[in-house]
């Protein structure tokens, strides 16, 4: 994900953005229906995060942390209070990390109370984060200071911060120790050694303005890149070769990865839409659907064995030289069933 700078740049370039002229999918496309549309308060929204065992929805808003108990359908917003917040990382013992990047910090709570636990400092605009699963380390991405803090998620110790040489987004794990991170304004792929705290490789990502989001498939050693440009592009993680693009919407934000059917979402804000992206040969980027579903989609989380992708969505309104707002009534959470 970009650094919340570019986000509010992509949304105020919205406000008079052109209907976009992308390809369309094939006629025989799959489909991805919306089976629910559940109100959950108005304000604007970042990440989201599922867990699983909780059966929990976790949505970051301007204010604070948004929770939907998914079979109940109960709102708790907000859980906890925060200042632009960004990331949600669950963590062990019933914890969770969330930063916040109007404060320069990120706060460890207790997931079921939101009691807040421990504070980490933070370089300014703290956006993106993640655990990585090999080494037990979380890793902070700082946007206006283009670097990288890791922590002990214990004890929240900050343990290094890393240059970066441009500004990271959202990370994801390869499982054996290293990270990857787009770096939005230099068109590249960060490869992090997350043991030794140092960039191991830098990928380029030619044709790819402001890179924002960054999917993973562990079994195919697939990253995927959303660009600026109406297309997402394809790199292999073990050498960096590029496999390819696809056409997507306007002013993407993240993608959400399902290990399950190993396919890439990639909700987009213009014209509020989602695409799947599948892996052909090599890991050649495939189309497999475009689908309308809401204005304003950007992010999201899924709940892969159940087969549903939960899309937070509002009408935005987009004033000059202040924070994006949404339009009253209008804030829900989309839930898609990718199953069918």
């Amino acid at each position: 994900m970009t650094s919340i700078s570019a986000a509010l740049g992509i949304m105020a370039a919205l406000a008079l953005s052109a209907p976009s002229q992308a390809a369309k999918p094939a006629a025989k496309a799959k489909t991805y229906p919306v089976v629910a549309s559940i109100p959950a308060g108005d304000s604007f929204w970042d990440y989201a995060t599922y867990v699983p065992a909780e059966r929990r929805l976790y949505v970051s808003r301007e204010d604070g942390l948004t929770v939907l108990e998914v079979d109940s359908g109960k709102v708790i917003n907000p859980l906890i209070k925060g200042e632009q917040v960004h990331a949600i990382v669950p963590l062990s013992g019933g914890r969770a990390l969330i930063t916040n990047g109007a404060s320069n910090k990120a706060v460890i709570f207790e997931r079921r109370t939101g009691k807040p636990l421990k504070e980490i400092p933070t370089g300014k605009k703290p956006d993106g984060a993640g655990l990585d699963p090999k080494t037990g380390q979380l890793i902070i991405m700082d946007g206006t200071e283009e670097d990288a803090v890791f922590a002990d998620p214990k004890t929240g110790a900050v343990l290094a911060r890393l240059p970066m040489g441009g500004e990271p987004g959202s990370p994801v794990f390869d499982g054996h120790g290293l990270a990857f991170s787009n770096i939005a304004n230099k068109s590249e792929i960060a490869v992090i050694d997350m043991a030794a705290h140092k960039v191991r490789a830098r990928y380029p990502l030619p044709d790819c303005g402001d890179a924002s989001g960054l999917g993973y498939d562990p079994s195919t050693g697939v990253l995927l890149s959303t660009c600026s440009g109406l297309k997402a592009v394809a790199t292999d993680s073990k050498t960096g070769k590029s496999l390819g693009s696809v056409p997507i919407g306007k002013y993407p934000d993240s993608i959400i990865t399902d290990p399950v059917r190993h396919v890439f979402y990639v909700p987009t804000i213009s014209p509020g839409e989602l695409t799947v992206v599948g892996q052909g040969p090599g890991g050649v980027p495939t189309m497999l659907s475009r689908t309308k579903v809401a204005a304003g989609v950007h992010t999201g989380a899924l709940d892969a064995a159940r087969g549903r992708l939960y899309l937070p969505a509002g009408e935005l309104q987009l004033t000059a030289g202040k924070r994006p707002a949404v339009a009253p009534g209008t804030f829900r959470i989309m839930v898609i069933d990718v199953t069918r």
